[in-house]
């Protein structure tokens, strides 16, 4: 079975969703320990990529992950436009010209997008990070 580029727009598009219908809930859970600023932050990121849906949207997977790692990281503020946006950004280096991901070519994107966010926030596993989520 492989992941087409719709399946990937739709996997955005779900985030986009689900991360703006939880914004509330993310501020609670980051002003316990944080600045209360991530539901925002995340909601207002993914809103910027749904507003570029329209021109990536019959690009190959890599320029559309690329884009929304670009977006990411000039629009949320704090770590977590860093994190997010070397995710997707590393994910589409891995995923360039290609209109569908077998497998494989999955695997090698999300490990990709995980050795990127390892180096970028210097984070192991079990440093109760996002690398351990």
């Amino acid at each position: 079975m492989a992941i087409s580029r719709d399946d990937a727009l739709k996997w955005i598009r779900a985030s986009a969703l689900v991360i703006s219908e939880n914004r509330d809930y993310l501020i609670q859970l980051n002003s316990v320990t944080g600045d209360a600023d991530h539901g925002a932050n995340m909601d207002r990121g993914f809103q910027a990529v749904m507003a570029r849906m329209p021109e990536i949207s019959l690009q190959d997977i890599g320029t559309i992950f690329k884009t929304v790692g670009l977006t990411l990281q000039s629009t949320i503020g704090g770590a977590a436009g860093p994190l997010y946006g070397t995710f997707f950004l590393q994910a589409g280096r891995k995923a360039a010209g290609k209109m569908e991901l077998n497998l494989d070519d999955w695997c090698i994107a999300l490990e990709a997008a995980l050795d990127g966010v390892v180096m970028r926030g210097n984070a192991e596993p079990g440093d109760k990070t996002m690398v351990d989520a």
